[in-house]
């Protein structure tokens, strides 16, 4: 795929993970080569997207997520001459050292020698294994700030989450020269689909995260109704995506089919409630990580995303012994149709 010099210098270090080409032959799960005049880079594409304008597109992504722009009139003059918008999320592994200096406050808790990258996985930051100057295993995430704030999303709900649940402890965040820093405990253990037996134990914690009280929980962007308002306004922009899935709808009946079947429980959920984020360890002990999706929602945005994490990791033999485990005896079809579409959006 053919890439300016700029696109691919604000992708190595970290200033765009998303790219507007004209190029419809990639999906989801595909490796690509960029290439420009400079240099070429390999890169895994992990969300496609298609749209009408480039108006629809940067009404649903901030423009500051396509590179160093300083308004979205700029990056619309820069995309103008495409005659179609595909939109391409992209993970890019870049092997070089830390793109940014860290602050002395941060290199006081840790020992620099033991920092070693970690390349698994989707996460738009730099994320690093180490050790504290105390020995004690923890991760070290940094992120050029953009308007999604999805390290301090991450800081807010984990400390949040302390106490009610096993997830990390948070040893520092700080936001500096346009830099996120997030420093937390390193959990033990595997992903849980790589663990024997897992299905039981998801259940059970699934169903202790959904029984958390939220009677003060501050986090509620993905609650229901919020989510229902936000595909409504965006409809006309997702909608080529919903009818490449729903080929017999059509924006009529998709917004009957959003507002009539609305789920209508309501608990804490994890928001990215994946196999791969849900950590098991040798005695059995579930814990969680990536949790800057935490909300008050309907449980099934945990259970669309896990049966998707199930199907994904060729682990749909065990999804009915997780159902027993976490006390549904079937899944809402329509609740989880609905969350299919709102995820359009979502993304």
């Amino acid at each position: 795929m053919k890439v300016k010099n700029k696109e691919l210098t604000n992708i190595k270090n970290g200033r765009q993970v998303y790219i507007i080409t004209d190029d419809d032959s990639f999906n989801n799960k595909d490796f690509v080569l960029l290439e420009s005049k400079s240099e070429n880079i390999k890169v895994e594409i992990t969300i496609k997207y298609k749209y009408n304008n480039l108006d629809d597109c940067f009404n649903l992504i901030s423009f500051e997520l396509f590179g160093n722009f300083k308004s979205k009139e700029e990056a619309k003059d820069y995309y103008k001459d495409l005659k179609n918008i595909i939109v391409y999320r992209i993970k890019y592994d870049n092997k070089e050292p830390l793109s940014a200096e860290l602050p002395p406050e941060l290199l006081k808790l840790i020992d620099l020698s033991s920092l070693t990258k970690n390349t698994i996985g989707h996460s738009s930051s730099e994320v690093y294994e180490l050790k504290l100057k105390d020995g004690t295993n923890a991760i070290l995430k940094i992120q050029y700030l953009t308007s999604r704030n999805d390290l301090k999303d991450e800081y807010e709900r984990n400390k949040w989450l302390e106490g009610k649940l096993n997830v990390p402890k948070v040893y520092y965040f700080k936001e500096l020269d346009n830099y996120q820093y997030y420093l937390r405990e390193k959990k033990a253990g595997l992903s849980a689909h790589k663990i024997e037996n897992f299905a039981p134990l998801v259940g059970k914690n699934l169903k202790q995260i959904h029984s958390i009280d939220i009677t003060n929980c501050p986090f509620t962007n993905n609650n229901v109704d919020n989510l229902l308002k936000i595909a409504i306004d965006k409809i006309d922009i997702i909608l080529p995506t919903i009818l490449e899935i729903y080929p017999d709808m059509n924006k009529k009946s998709i917004l009957e089919f959003l507002k009539n079947n609305k789920p209508t429980d309501t608990v804490l959920v994890h928001g990215d409630y994946s196999l791969p984020n849900i950590l098991i360890d040798d005695n059995n002990e579930v814990s969680l990580i990536d949790l800057g999706d935490v909300s008050i929602s309907t449980k099934y945005f945990d259970l669309y995303y896990l049966r998707k994490s199930f199907i994904r990791n060729n682990k749909m033999d065990y999804f009915k012994a997780f159902l027993e485990s976490y006390g549904l005896s079937e899944i809402d079809e329509k609740a989880m149709k609905w969350m299919d579409i709102i995820d359009k959006v979502l993304f």
